[in-house]
């Protein structure tokens, strides 16, 4: 993220203000919000929220940025514009347009994430120190058509087009694309459309039913159409929330989405999860009928998803994103460590590090106290970089270690009903988690009041 978020009132939430790194992880009690904040994020990355963001833009242009409305107009239809044939607005003015918006939208914005009525937040907000300038540049005209560019920072980020006969002579309706355009890149800090995806604490669950639940559940909450036979019409359904929605989809449409150059970008993630994690190798065999099968080590069939342990159908969406999806740039990761054993957590820690150093940007919760202490470890470590025979000794590789500055901690804390977001920062290269600490000093001496009862009773 570029920019700063700020969010109030949202649920428990009370504030939260929030830098988005390579790696960002949310810490904290049960139940304190993280997945509500977890989902507006993906939501303002990934694409999904514009529609409901920019409801009513054009009127927002007409009335508060006036001058910006009739520039582009101008722009569009070549009027008064003294033969120049490009806009420049700064980055501030597109920022004020995007918190116009989230003011009229906020409440919009997070019922559909939920597909909720009861949803509601006090304030979104962003913010940005950039004095970025956005050229906005007519590329080609002719009888027929329009070519507009978006260039930030000399290089070229929107390509739009029009077609004239589709539009009146005002050019009404392109000007208002064209800005809900450039809000929408923005939030989605330049990342292509559906770069980010969604992998929920439930994610198990969702890939063993994922083909009842379309073929019942998401057709009968979202599509009229469908007739349903008589044990299912009557089936009591509710729409998921959209991020749901959108992971099913990702996982449903795999065959849609494979791309070779993608894969072999991830080819060593991939073999190192397989050799380190899975002892095998995850694939969709047709996608038509959702068959996907894990194959072991030293076998040459696959066995289906419903009959593998719990890794292999945790790791399932991850391995299947890193090898199909069309781009994958982020992912909102709920739980990583769910059903892992410690070992694996270990292993669940070094992935998430090389996936952050190969370009994906990870933001996280977790309750794991073991992948918060192996990032610790590989930040601190990070120094000794070109220590080759140290690092050897010590079972890792470069890939393995990760800059402290690449990383962000978030801690929630519940109390009263309403939650509290501090940011945590580094101390000589240490997040120290007081919700873990606190945890383990409880437990250590319950421990040590225990053992003094039962040895002491013995002495």
């Amino acid at each position: 993220m570029a920019y700063k978020l700020i969010v109030e009132n949202y649920g428990k939430i009370e504030k939260a203000e929030l830098e988005i790194s390579p790696l960002t992880l949310f810490v904290g009690d049960n139940n304190s919000g993280k997945s509500y904040l977890l989902s507006l994020i993906w939501t303002l990355f990934s694409g999904q929220g514009e529609s409901s963001i920019c409801k009513g833009m054009k009127g927002l242009l007409e009335q508060k940025f006036s001058k910006l409305y009739s520039d582009l107009k101008n722009l569009l239809i070549n009027q008064n514009l003294e033969n120049e044939e490009f806009v420049v607005v700064n980055e501030e003015i597109i920022i004020s347009i995007i918190n116009e918006l989230l003011l009229m939208n906020k409440d919009e914005l997070v019922k559909s994430i939920f597909n909720y009525e009861g949803m509601s937040i006090g304030r979104i907000e962003v913010k940005n120190k950039s004095n970025r300038h956005y050229v906005i540049k007519k590329e080609k005209e002719d009888e027929e058509a329009i070519q507009i560019s978006v260039y930030i920072d000399d290089v070229r980020r929107i390509g739009f087009q029009f077609l004239k006969w589709m539009y009146s002579n005002e050019m009404e309706e392109p000007v208002t694309r064209l800005v809900e355009l450039i809000v929408d890149r923005f939030l989605r800090n330049d990342f292509p459309r559906n770069a980010t995806y969604y992998l929920p604490a439930a994610r198990t669950g969702f890939m063993l039913a994922k083909n009842t639940i379309n073929q019942v559940g998401r057709k009968k909450a979202f599509d009229n159409i469908v007739e349903l036979d008589d044990e299912t019409k009557n089936i009591e359904v509710s729409p998921f929330p959209k991020p749901i929605i959108h992971f099913l989809d990702s996982m449903d449409n795999l065959n849609l989405e494979v791309n070779d150059k993608n894969y072999k970008s991830h080819i060593e993630l991939l073999d190192w999860i397989n050799h380190n994690m899975t002892n095998g190798d995850v694939k969709c065999i047709d996608n038509n009928s959702g068959n996907i099968q894990y194959v072991p080590d030293g076998m040459k069939n696959g066995i289906p998803l419903r009959a593998t342990s719990g890794v292999v159908t945790e790791l399932a969406p991850l391995i299947l994103l890193l090898k199909y999806a069309r781009f994958l740039q982020e992912i909102c990761y709920e739980e990583p460590e769910m059903c892992l054993h410690p070992q694996l957590q270990y292993q669940m820690a070094k992935l998430i590090i090389r996936m952050v150093n190969s370009g994906i940007n990870i933001v996280a919760s977790t309750h794991s106290d073991i992948i918060l202490q192996h990032i610790n470890n590989m930040s601190q470590l990070y120094k000794a970089a070109n220590d080759k025979e140290r690092l050897e000794s010590l079972g890792l590789e470069n890939e393995d270690l990760i800059n402290v500055d690449k990383i962000s901690v978030y801690q929630f804390h519940e109390e009263n009903g309403k939650t509290n977001i501090d940011r945590i920062y580094p101390e000589n290269n240490v997040f120290k988690i007081p919700t873990f600490s606190n945890a383990l000093k409880s437990i250590l001496n319950q421990t040590l009041e225990v053992s003094d009862i039962v040895y002491g009773e013995e002495e």
